[in-house]
């Protein structure tokens, strides 16, 4: 049997699987938590999957996107899974422009429980430096698939993305802090070479950091884990440990000048 939260990561895998043979590789960048799950081990499920459009047309994408989501081999490898039925949005009202591209779904089960989640690109320049590599295999391997190359952000790129949103990103989010901290446990944040940022943005990102509540985290991450990864993350000693290491990330970050910022 398999969870909630891996019939979602399942659909994304399988999506982007059929994305990459139709469509240009080179042009797509896997980006936030389906890049740290895929290459950096994360245990957080993500509700949706992100990538940034490098290159290509809107029209072009849209007609890939929905031919992949009403391709009828891909709702019966789905099945396999336990999603009994895939309802996709409405093209009619999706939002297809030039800076931004989404397709939503639902996910039904054979317990008849529905799921939402979305594909969503961006339309802009590349936020850090991609590389291309192959998906982990224990990722492919639970799914009983054959792993398969991807462009995505490396994870100096990544650490730069999270620490950025917490400066930036309008609806801040505790999983920014806790992918954070999961990038430092894998090695690849250490404290001055995660990134950088300007004096206003390390004082927002920390103001940002401080203001989280265990609730937060509750909601925003433990949800989106296992049962036994929720029980190795849980309680809010961990929470202030993780907490404190985006602080230190933050805090060691390179200054740079005020002018020009980034968007997360």
């Amino acid at each position: 049997m398999f969870t909630y939260r891996q019939q979602r990561e399942i659909f994304h895998f399988l999506f982007l699987e059929r994305l990459l043979k139709i469509s240009d590789p080179r042009a797509f960048v896997l980006k936030g938590g389906a890049n740290l799950r895929f290459f950096f081990t994360s245990p957080r499920y993500s509700e949706d999957m992100d990538l940034d459009v490098l290159a290509g047309a809107v029209g072009t994408l849209r007609k890939n996107g929905y031919r992949i989501l009403h391709d009828p081999a891909f709702v019966r490898a789905l099945a396999t899974y336990g999603i009994a039925e895939l309802i996709v949005g409405d093209p009619a009202k999706a939002k297809h422009t030039a800076s931004t591209q989404r397709f939503r779904a639902r996910l039904v089960t054979v317990a008849g429980e529905s799921y939402p989640t979305k594909v969503e690109f961006a339309r802009r320049a590349a936020t850090g430096e991609s590389v291309v590599e192959t998906i982990r295999p224990s990722i492919a391997e639970g799914y009983r698939r054959l792993s398969f190359p991807c462009r995505h952000y490396s994870a100096t790129a990544a650490c730069q993305q999270k620490m950025l949103a917490l400066a930036n990103r309008r609806q801040v989010q505790a999983r920014d802090a806790f992918d954070l901290y999961i990038l430092w446990l894998g090695g690849h944040a250490e404290p001055g070479l995660a990134g950088s940022l300007n004096s206003p943005q390390r004082d927002r990102a920390t103001e940002t950091l401080l203001a989280f509540t265990y609730a937060d985290y509750a909601g925003q991450v433990l949800d989106y884990l296992e049962p036994d990864q929720r029980e190795r993350f849980a309680g809010k000693a961990r929470w202030d440990e993780i907490v404190e290491q985006a602080l230190a990330l933050v805090d060691a970050a390179p200054p740079r000048p005020s002018s020009g910022e980034a968007e997360p």
